[in-house]
């Protein structure tokens, strides 16, 4: 009977901690989560070359800079920095596709998967052009934080569009 008892207390105690997995932290624990590492390994950013239709995605890091107070993302190929100042929006869309070569490839089952994106982009306006946006495509396992880490720095709201 203790055990039954013991497995009704824990199961909700398990689920609510896989929904809602930053919910047990302090304020203080956050706070140091988020001001320890402004920094997002795994970030792709979409350069549009001259003369081409299809922007080619670049794998590198996207930082928050709260002491220089700039956006940067550094990559071997391509840098791109981004004061806060100029930031006139952000948004973030989370988008999905479904997997079908993978699925006739591969198993079956997975051709009723889907593969998400998480994307953020960053409008932004230089003295001397017009307005511009870089794409961002964020890692699954940090865009939240990035995307938290992106309000509290730059001061700019992130509009979130999902696809259903």
């Amino acid at each position: 009977m203790k055990r039954f008892k013991l497995a009704i207390w824990l199961c909700p105690m398990l689920l609510w901690c896989q929904l809602y997995p930053f919910s047990l932290m302090t304020h203080v624990q956050a706070t140091a989560l988020l001001q320890a590492d402004n920094s997002f390994k795994d970030a792709q950013y979409f350069v549009k070359e001259a003369g081409k239709d299809k922007a080619k995605p670049v794998k590198g890091v996207l930082s928050f800079e709260a002491e220089r107070k700039i956006v940067r993302f550094t990559s071997k190929e391509e840098a791109l920095e981004i004061p806060y100042n100029q930031i006139s929006g952000m948004t973030y869309e989370k988008t999905s596709k479904p997997r079908y070569a993978l699925g006739l490839l591969v198993a079956w089952p997975l051709l009723f998967t889907k593969s998400k994106g998480h994307y953020l982009t960053i409008q932004y306006k230089q003295p001397d052009k017009d307005g511009q946006f870089a794409l961002i495509r964020l890692d699954k396992s940090n865009y939240q934080i990035a995307l938290a880490t992106a309000e509290a720095q730059t001061g700019v709201k992130v509009e979130r569009i999902e696809e259903r």
